[in-house]
């Protein structure tokens, strides 16, 4: 799907790019020219499946929440904050696996170098001890500590963007829709990513 990266280089790309600075810094030797490629194809995969399902999944909050869309009619500057609540409360990407370099002790549990683990984000973002009343959804808390885009030097690379694009999606939906109503929402299955095939929506023009 995505060969055709393999034969760019940074003259095909626009100045002041983040495509472009991708293939600068692998001329700076700062990466590998043979990263460049894989790079860029996260970007373009952190633009689509992921930022979908949390689109849908915010439009299928708020729709479900109305008193927290009238908040948010009310007060469109609390945007940036529901995007964060959709994606603790309902995290696109659930969970995801790393392998342990090195022995590592949590509790009273030991795992050893070269063992596999899986990190719960899903779970980890709904953690009592760390949200207060964490099942409820409210765009005022802006958690902007959550685990949705991955942590520290493992954080999803493309989440600006996923951003941006989330934000002016729900932006326009915001300028446009007094009201959301929706039908029964039918979830794809996939054991890592949560969202949706199907949701039925009708909104009442502002």
């Amino acid at each position: 799907m995505f060969g055709w990266l393999l034969s760019l280089d940074a003259t095909d790309l626009v100045p002041g790019s983040m495509g472009r600075a991708v293939f600068e810094a692998a001329e700076r030797g700062e990466i590998g020219r043979e990263s460049c490629a894989p790079l860029l194809a996260a970007y373009v995969v952190a633009g689509i499946d992921t930022t979908i399902n949390a689109m849908s999944n915010a439009v299928l909050l708020l729709a479900t929440h109305p008193e927290q869309w009238a908040a948010l009619r009310a007060d469109p500057a609390l945007l940036p904050g529901t995007l964060n609540e959709v994606l603790r409360y309902d995290s696109p990407v659930q969970v995801f696996s790393r392998v342990v370099r090195t022995e590592q002790r949590i509790g009273d549990a030991v795992i050893a170098a070269g063992e596999r683990v899986v990190l719960l984000y899903g779970s980890g973002n709904r953690d009592e001890a760390h949200y207060p009343d964490a099942d409820r959804f409210d765009i005022r808390r802006n958690p902007v500590d959550h685990l949705s885009f991955g942590y520290g030097v493992h954080a999803c690379a493309g989440q600006g963007l996923a951003r941006i694009e989330a934000t002016a999606v729900l932006g326009a939906l915001l300028r446009h829709a007094r009201h959301l109503e929706v039908g029964t929402p039918i979830r794809h299955l996939n054991n890592v990513i949560r969202g949706l095939d199907r949701l039925p929506v009708t909104a009442t023009p502002a």
